[in-house]
């Protein structure tokens, strides 16, 4: 009898734990978006907080009187940006979108290939007319640019090769378009999964 009426206080007690812990977390995702707000910027040092930004005229200006157009963001400058972003990494072997180069009214993705397996990692460029359509940046107002040059049209296109052991090749895409400065853009390098929300800043 005590074992029975000791173990129904037990469940009584795990239920009473877990109606608690369903309440606070029914709460959070009931609540976490009910007052959007911008997504902080990450920070060079990789923390994603940021201050609350002071209040200004214009933050308190009222939407239906307001006279600013809204304006498409201004295309980045020129110059070379770290991004730094693994678009795949599997079995000791990555790839890493490594930097993006704007330089007059084109964008250069470059690429890291790394293989730190015990075995070599072939590798295989399509033919240039495919190639041509195996990459492409994706601007956040859906337009959509295929790459008019790439690594392996102008020096290997058709061509299957391996990449050594313990070893790294850079490769790249020029596309015929410049992102706005900030603007979260995607990006599809081949096969690989999409790299998206990058930026340029």
């Amino acid at each position: 009898m005590e074992k029975r009426h000791a173990g129904t206080l037990a469940v009584i007690a795990v239920m009473a734990c877990l109606a608690v812990v369903g309440a606070v977390g029914g709460t959070y995702f009931a609540n976490r978006n009910a007052s959007p707000r911008p997504d902080p910027t990450p920070t060079a040092t990789g923390s994603s907080e940021s201050p609350e930004p002071s209040a200004s005229p214009s933050d308190s200006a009222d939407p239906a009187t307001s006279t600013e157009p809204s304006a498409s963001p201004r295309p980045a400058e020129p110059g070379t940006y770290q991004i730094n972003e693994v678009v795949y990494d599997a079995l000791s072997l990555s790839v890493t979108l490594v930097s993006a180069e704007v330089a007059g009214d084109k964008l250069k993705l470059n690429f890291r290939y790394r293989n730190d397996a015990l075995i070599a990692w072939p590798l295989t460029c399509p033919v240039a007319e495919i190639d041509r359509i195996s990459s492409k940046v994706v601007l956040g107002d859906d337009q959509t640019v295929y790459a008019e040059s790439s690594w392996c049209a102008t020096t290997r296109a058709g061509e299957t090769f391996n990449l050594a052991p313990g070893t790294q090749a850079m490769s790249w895409a020029f596309y015929p378009v410049v992102p706005g400065a900030g603007a979260p853009f995607d990006v599809t390098w081949y096969d690989f999964p999409v790299v998206e929300d990058v930026r340029l800043r």
